[in-house]
């Protein structure tokens, strides 16, 4: 049955209730620790802490494996209040807000202009995928698998092991799959989750504008970040997905922003910025350096490669501050970045007896990690294995980064690889030349990086895909370039700056657009809501021509709007989603498996075999996503999870497994000559308590079928078929 009205009712007040509740204990928080902070950089602010006061609220739900409706509504909406008592108790009376230079009316429209393009196209495959469902390898391969799993347990302790290959994705951290299931709990359905990312987006946006804001650059930092937001592969991977990389980009800028307006001060007579930016002593107070933790935090508790830049800069903060002050930056930065972010990696730890991340080999210190089976989606090629190569840069790197960045690749790399060496070596402020290391540095590990040319050798099929491992470098470099000295001052050189980026921007966007006329509603609802609404009141509001009432009035229409609007669309994604498998599977693939288990409900289903089986799992959770999906494999010591390697272990796996049902390929690798080449349906095919009920025996890349469980298997059976 689709969703009642009354728990979509209860969904939308528990999400608008957690919300309020922890943005007012950002607000106040913000102005206990960072009370200088203003207009865009004060919200900035806001919205980082309470994004961090809802991730600690759910990790200790979590923990304590209680992350359900009730006392999600109870522990986060206490969180939030609790915070903002603490802030409204600790805050300095009086304003002490230092306002921004002022930005000419031209350019604010300019960067207006970009922000809603930017959201307007990434709304279309949002749109898309409300309508037929999140269809991104890697969203329904582990993102959203981890999800799924996190509701229906209400808990964060258990590894979820979704495959048998050697990345281990079940110690990756998942502060956005911990959102995404906090979400399927509110409202008993994901149909909230392509919207999520747009979110993060807009968050994204803003922190860019404030990278530039006290050098009066905003617009042209933000159109700089919009360069990468809106480039080829983010597109194709980010909108309407589980994926995270936008997240982690959002508060790895966020994180640049708050350092670079640690500076500000409040004159006494004017409250104007009193202390220049361009200072040589990066002298921080504690507050901007605390908040640029909580910020760090939030980046590395979405994705491992954010650990590069954020502890680049972490360390050139640290060594840039100057004796007797930097034991109070490394406190002040690494405290609230690893009471933020560290959750993944202590549990991470804990599982594996000691190392925070498992992915990472033994090294001097031995560390543990998984003994998993050399398996990978694609052969682990990095850029750097071709780098001598130039058949290869012709025929797929120059290609696919065309295809990635746009047109003018070869332009927007060359900007930002010069700005980020001009600032390193000539900008006189050290916090600018930390971040421009950090992005250099961040580039030149993505070259080395395994998987960014993935593939055969000699066919990196991977690398487009994979060039997102590239955006965190580049965003850090684009947006500082319009802060770069000859390209800032004067003022008539900063417009000239701001011209060249949006010219960049608008031919990379206009030779790939994204338009799906059918959506225009909701693209202008959208955009309206994220870019429009809050630019427009804030301006205004700032400028003292409406009052907070207005404000209030404004946000109320267009929240009573999304509501209203939200129910219709609810009840068409779960009437629509994953009906349609062509999307995702094209010809090939568990068509007709998809089909059967996505009207299952409350079922454990058993799936085993290769890459089209397990990339696609998160179809198999059914309708209401209360179908209990695992990868049958064996489990081991420090998280640890291969595949069975006879026919009597897999039978025994299943057994214990206790499933329903069975959705098997016919061998668990396509390539005959793998070692790891095992025929499991063969292993099965033959056993009486079996019941074949679904099987697609032309579909490639294998055939692949559906067994009804109706017993327990028989190990002895195996006599004769193989890998006895």
């Amino acid at each position: 049955m689709t969703p009642s009205f009354g728990s979509y009712l209860a969904g939308c007040l528990a999400t608008i209730g957690i919300v309020a509740a922890v943005g007012l204990g950002g607000y106040w928080l913000r102005r206990w620790i960072v009370p200088e902070f203003s207009g865009a950089l004060a919200r900035l602010a806001d919205a980082t802490i309470a994004v961090a006061l809802l991730l600690i609220a759910l990790e200790v739900l979590g923990t304590l494996s209680i992350l359900t409706f009730g006392w999600a509504v109870i522990v986060c909406i206490a969180v939030g209040l609790g915070a903002a008592w603490l802030g409204w108790l600790k805050a300095p009376a009086g304003r002490r807000e230092v306002s921004a230079p002022k930005v000419q009316n031209l350019a604010l429209l300019i960067a207006v202009g970009v922000a809603s393009w930017a959201v307007a196209e990434w709304t279309f495959p949002t749109q898309l995928s409300l309508d037929y469902g999140m269809f991104g390898g890697d969203t329904t391969w582990y993102h959203m698998p981890f999800a799924a799993r996190i509701a229906q347990e209400g808990s964060t302790v258990h590894l979820h092991y979704t495959d048998p290959l050697r990345l281990a994705a079940w110690f990756y951290p998942g502060s956005s799959e911990l959102i995404h299931g906090s979400a399927i709990v509110f409202f008993k359905s994901d149909w909230l989750s392509p919207l999520i990312n747009m979110v993060w987006l807009s968050i994204g946006l803003l922190a860019a504008w404030c990278v530039g804001r006290p050098y009066k650059v905003g617009p042209a930092t933000m159109v700089a970040a919009a360069l990468v937001c809106s480039a080829g592969v983010m597109i194709e991977t980010q909108p309407g997905e589980g994926r995270n990389d936008i997240m982690g980009l959002a508060f790895l800028v966020a994180f640049a922003a708050f350092l670079i307006n640690g500076h500000q001060r409040r004159a006494p007579a004017t409250g104007a910025i009193q202390d220049a930016p361009e200072r040589d002593a990066p002298l921080l107070d504690k507050g901007p350096l605390i908040l640029a933790g909580v910020a760090a935090g939030l980046a590395v508790s979405v994705k491992l490669p954010l650990l590069v830049p954020v502890a680049a800069i972490t360390i050139g903060m640290v060594v840039v501050s100057g004796a007797g002050r930097r034991l109070m930056t490394a406190a002040a930065i690494g405290i609230p970045a690893f009471v933020v972010g560290g959750y993944w990696y202590v549990r991470a730890a804990i599982h594996t007896g000691g190392n925070p991340i498992p992915l990472t080999g033994g090294g001097p210190l031995h560390l543990p990690r998984p003994d998993q089976m050399p398996l990978d989606p694609r052969p682990r090629f990095a850029v750097a294995d071709y780098l001598t190569n130039p058949t290869i840069y012709r025929k797929w790197f120059f290609p696919q980064l065309d295809n990635a960045l746009g047109s003018l690749w070869p332009l927007i790399l060359i900007i930002a690889v010069a700005a980020a060496v001009y600032i390193a070596f000539r900008s006189r402020n050290q916090i600018l030349r930390v971040l421009a290391v950090a992005a250099l540095l961040t580039a030149a590990v993505y070259l080395f990086t395994p998987l960014t040319a993935a593939g055969q050798e000699g066919s990196p099929t991977g690398f487009f895909t994979n060039t997102r491992y590239l955006m965190p470098g580049l965003i850090l470099a684009l947006t500082l370039l319009p802060i770069a000295r000859p390209l800032r001052a004067p003022d008539s050189r900063a417009w000239q700056t701001l011209l060249f980026l949006t010219g960049i921007y608008a031919i990379t966007v206009l030779t790939t657009p994204r338009w799906y006329p059918g959506y225009i509603v909701g693209t202008v609802f959208l955009t309206l809501a994220l870019v429009w609404a809050p630019g427009g009141l804030a301006l205004l509001r700032s400028r003292g021509e409406v009052t907070r009432g207005f404000v209030a009035l404004s946000a109320g229409a267009i929240l009573l709007f999304a509501v209203v609007f939200g129910r219709a669309q609810e009840v068409q994604y779960y009437k629509h989603h994953y009906t349609r498998t062509t999307p995702f599977l094209g010809e090939g693939g568990p068509q007709e498996a998809y089909a059967f288990a996505h009207n299952l409900d409350d079922k454990r289903i058993g799936i085993a075999g290769s890459g089209e089986i397990f990339f696609g799992q998160y179809g198999f959770y059914g309708k209401n996503l209360d179908n209990y999906v695992q990868y049958i494999g064996a489990e081991g010591s420090k998280g640890q999870y291969r595949l069975a390697t006879s026919c009597r272990q897999f039978r025994r796996l299943i057994n214990a497994g206790d499933y329903d049902y069975l959705i098997l390929s016919k061998f668990t690798q396509d390539a005959a000559d793998s070692p790891y080449w095992y025929p499991i349906y063969a292993w099965v095919k033959t056993d009486p308590a079996l019941e074949l009920v679904v099987a697609e025996p032309k579909i490639t890349p294998q055939p692949d079928f559906v067994f009804k469980v109706n017993g327990r298997l028989r190990p002895a059976g195996c006599a004769g078929l193989g890998n006895a």
